[in-house]
This record gives C-alpha cells, sequence and structure tokens, in this order.
C-alpha cells in the first residue's frame, strides 16, 4: 500500500512557501495535530482488530492501546456476527460472599438458533389451531440476547448475562500518530494536511483576514474531497443493500 511520510509532506509545504527549515519543527506540530483528528473519523492505518477472551466474570479487557470501539462479534463460520450495544448493562462488579468477581444470575434462557436466525418465524399467537400462519406480524421486534457495552472506568467490555462465549472479536480505533516525523498516511490527506498547515501558518503570522479566509475555504474543500475519496462504497455494494432490503414478507 502507498503512503507518505509526514517528514516529506511538511518538507513540500516549506518549499511551496519558500521558507528554509527553521520552520519545520512549526510545522510538523501542524501536521501531527490534523492527522491526529482526521484520525478519529477516518482509518488512517489506526483501525485494528483483536480476539479477547471472554473471563468467568462475563467481561473481557480491553486493548492498552483502545480509544473507541467500532464492533464486537462473534464468530459464527466463516463471519462474524455483531453483537448490539445495550447502554444499560450494569457497569458495576458483581461479587460472592468471598469477595470475587461473578457473573450477574441470568434472567432468561438463550436460543442461539433464534439469535443468529434474524428472519426466523415463532409460533404462539401467529399461528392458528391448524398450525396456519395468521399474520399480526406488524411492529413485532426481535428480542437482543447477545449484548455488550463498554466500561470505560475499568477498560473492560460488559456483557449481559445470556452471553455464553469464551471470545469475541473487537474492532476499534487507536492513535494514529507517534509523536514523530516517521508517521505516513494514504495519499489522499497529503492536499487536507497540506492545507491545514496552510491555513494554521497564516493565522500565526497574522495575516490579512481576506488570506486567511482564503486558506480557511481551501483547507474546507480539501477536506470536502478527502471525505469523498475515503467513501469506500462503491456501485455494486449499493446495488447489493437494494436487493437485501427486498424479500418475502408476511401479509398482517
Amino acid at each position: 500500500m502507498k503512503t507518505k511520510s509526514l517528514n516529506l509532506i511538511v518538507r513540500d509545504a516549506l518549499l511551496d512557501n519558500g521558507l528554509p527549515l527553521h520552520y519545520y519543527t512549526r510545522y510538523l506540530h501542524h501536521a501531527l495535530r490534523i492527522t491526529d483528528e482526521l484520525s478519529l473519523d477516518f482509518n488512517l492505518g489506526n483501525v485494528k482488530t483483536a480476539i479477547l477472551s471472554v473471563t468467568d466474570y462475563q467481561r473481557a479487557i480491553l486493548p492498552s492501546d483502545f480509544v473507541d470501539v467500532i464492533d464486537v462479534s462473534v464468530k459464527q463460520g466463516e463471519r462474524l456476527l455483531p453483537l448490539e450495544r445495550d447502554r444499560t448493562l450494569n457497569k458495576n462488579y458483581n461479587r460472592d460472599e468471598s469477595g470475587n468477581k461473578i457473573p450477574y444470575p441470568m434472567d432468561t434462557n438463550i436460543n442461539y438458533d433464534s439469535e443468529f436466525n434474524y428472519n426466523l418465524i415463532g409460533a404462539g399467537n401467529n399461528l392458528n389451531t391448524r398450525g396456519e400462519l395468521i399474520g399480526r406480524y406488524y411492529g413485532k421486534q426481535r428480542k437482543p440476547l447477545l449484548m455488550y457495552d463498554i466500561d470505560t472506568v475499568n477498560s473492560e467490555i460488559v456483557f449481559s448475562n445470556t452471553v455464553s462465549l469464551t471470545e469475541v472479536t473487537v474492532t476499534y480505533i487507536t492513535s494514529a500518530v507517534s509523536k514523530s516525523s516517521a508517521n505516513v498516511v494514504t495519499p489522499y490527506a497529503v492536499d487536507v494536511i497540506t492545507k491545514y498547515i496552510a491555513l494554521k501558518a497564516s493565522i500565526a503570522e497574522g495575516g490579512r483576514i481576506g488570506s486567511t479566509q482564503l486558506a480557511k475555504m481551501e483547507y474546507d474543500n480539501a477536506l470536502r474531497k478527502f471525505r469523498a475519496r475515503m467513501n469506500s462504497m462503491d456501485y455494486a455494494e449499493v446495488i447489493g443493500l437494494i436487493r437485501k432490503g427486498i424479500h418475502g414478507s408476511i401479509k398482517n
């Protein structure tokens, strides 16, 4: 994969402005700041995947470089089934009489077949005495059983008491930069980083309002193009999403 280092981007910016290396540290500071900011919204090599073990008290310890979660999944054959986030899960530890951490008591039974098959049709009030479907599915909602939340205080993933797994796959965001010029970024980010350096330099030098506004406009346009280029959805994916929304249903 082709990349470009912040060192080269900063040196190019100095040449564009006809400045000596005396300004290198200041320009590098601006480049590191915008790279760190962009990495919170775009994958600049800072999205990682890790397989975590689930403890006997229904938690998993987050990686030390964790910033925010993207996805928590469990393996189902060759695919990953995303777990749903439930922010009402109790993040306080449950302990036994000896002070050991234990899971909270289970208040329902889990059916993994129903959990993995989102389109499974249940019985009950939706069938008559002859086993025929009679509708009544309007507004019917599936009850999620595999749920998680993030305990930011203890740096752990908390799972619902219906999860009986030994490991999960977590995709998360970490910092994209180390505080040096050795960082590399995708070529798509070169222009937006260069324009950000120019904007900050114009403000620091106390230039005319018109020139600063022009630098701000150029930065905004570069950021807009960067967002468009980083959108990886293609025509086939759009068609696939439309096709997934067309399926058979039960008449209510």
